[in-house]
């Protein structure tokens, strides 16, 4: 274990110098997705003060917003990242060493397309709710946390199958229902909350929302998440 510590010290540079390669080959298609999200919430917003929309339904359409641009987000940067993880597992493994620096810097990558867009929405919710900003950083570390850990699960089991693509694909339409985008809990579908509350994405988005949303309400679920 401390020789392996000792090996990535030495040969972090190294490393980072090849992950920053990889991903500055990708940089483009982060900023597409960026601006194709930043437009999608400019529409809709729009629409918003458009009709003018009680602060209730404006506050749960931020909600949606931001749990869609989230979602989106974390598969992009996940797909992205397991995507590249043979061209990295090849270099890594001349090191003998794990590659996760590419993983990780995708992950800050995604998680500062995600700041960027939640300060931009945070602007139109609702004046009467605070966005709880230490809510909001524990949960961008924890989507950071999942997003690293996922890439690299994906990405070592694109080396023994190839049908991970299909899968993921399925995976994350399947999933697109279950996290709380077209249904937002209530006090009312308690159980139906917990139930969805055992995917780990479902954890992640509704937190970030509640974050910007509902704010210091946010913070007495942050143990129990």
């Amino acid at each position: 274990m401390i020789d392996k510590l000792i090996l990535y010290f030495k040969h972090f540079p190294s490393l980072l110098h090849l992950a920053k390669a990889k991903v500055k080959e990708t940089w483009k298609y982060d900023v597409i997705l960026f601006l194709i999200q930043l437009i999608i919430i400019s529409i809709i917003i729009g629409v918003m003060y458009f009709f003018n929309t009680e602060e209730i339904e404006k506050a749960q359409w931020i909600y949606r917003i931001i749990a869609f641009y989230t979602f989106v987000t974390i598969a992009y940067i996940i797909y992205k990242s397991f995507k590249l993880y043979n061209y990295d597992y090849l270099i890594a493994k001349s090191f003998q060493l794990t590659p996760i620096i590419t993983p990780i810097l995708n992950a800050l990558i995604g998680a500062i397309i995600i700041c960027v867009l939640s300060l931009i929405t945070s602007i139109f919710k609702p004046v009467n709710l605070e966005t709880s900003v230490i809510s909001f950083v524990y949960f961008i570390l924890m989507s950071i946390i999942f997003i690293v850990f996922i890439s690299i699960t994906l990405g070592l089991l694109t080396l023994i199958s190839k049908k991970v693509f299909k899968f993921y694909v399925i995976a994350i339409i399947v999933l697109f229902f279950f996290v709380p985008i077209i249904f937002i809990p209530n006090n009312k579908a308690n159980m139906i909350d917990q139930i969805l509350k055992i995917n780990p994405l479902y954890y992640l988005i509704d937190g970030l929302s509640s974050s910007i949303v509902f704010g210091s309400v946010n913070m007495y679920n942050i143990v129990y998440h």
